[in-house]
């Protein structure tokens, strides 16, 4: 599930490691980093109205970096626009590989526009960078095997999930807990969580 910690979390990490470029100032174009520099502050503030056409224009101005895809994607599934955030999340991927944060988060929208198995395809890419932490990921494949009738399947690996979630991600822990106990109800077994 793309969660909004997720996108603040992308979002500091692109302020901190942006934060040594100088910022133009003038008549100039606004740079590309000083366009994503802004966003953040307005998805920080639950603008995204405003975060959206800085976006879009970073994302012309250099269509082959996938940073301005990746933040489009995730302002415009927070803004319900789930087929201009997949259209924005498959761009990023094209330009930055298999980022697994985009491809998981791409798996849920895919899932959401009733297209399980891509989002299988996805959630799978992910996992075979070996994600950290993986609980997210493990959660993301265990909602799409329920949707594809793969109980057991998304029983091991909601099992799996909540064995490693952090006690303090109580959230999660809820989510998984439900998800749990709705598999266990088609698919009876003993409960190790």
């Amino acid at each position: 599930m793309i969660h909004k910690s997720w996108v603040v979390i992308l979002v500091m990490v692109f302020l901190l490691a942006s934060c040594a470029l100088p910022v133009r100032r003038g008549g100039r174009v606004m740079a590309y980093e000083d366009r994503l520099r802004l966003a953040s502050i307005y998805i920080q503030s639950e603008r995204f109205e405003r975060a959206i056409p800085l976006l879009e224009a970073a994302a012309a101005q250099e269509p082959g970096r996938p940073e301005a895809h990746s933040m489009l994607g995730e302002v415009l599934f927070l803004s319900g626009d789930l087929e201009g955030a997949a259209r924005s999340l498959y761009l990023a991927v094209d330009a930055g590989g298999d980022d697994p944060l985009v491809l998981n988060n791409l798996a849920w929208i895919e899932l959401q526009r009733g297209r399980a198995p891509e989002a299988l395809g996805l959630i799978e890419r992910a996992l075979e960078s070996n994600p950290v932490p993986l609980y997210p990921y493990l959660d993301t494949r265990a909602r799409v095997l329920k949707v594809l009738g793969r109980n057991g399947e998304a029983l091991q690996d909601a099992l799996t999930a909540r064995k490693i979630v952090p006690e303090h991600d109580t959230r999660m822990i809820s989510q998984l807990e439900d998800l749990i106990r709705e598999l266990e109800k088609e698919a009876p077994g003993p409960r190790s969580y």
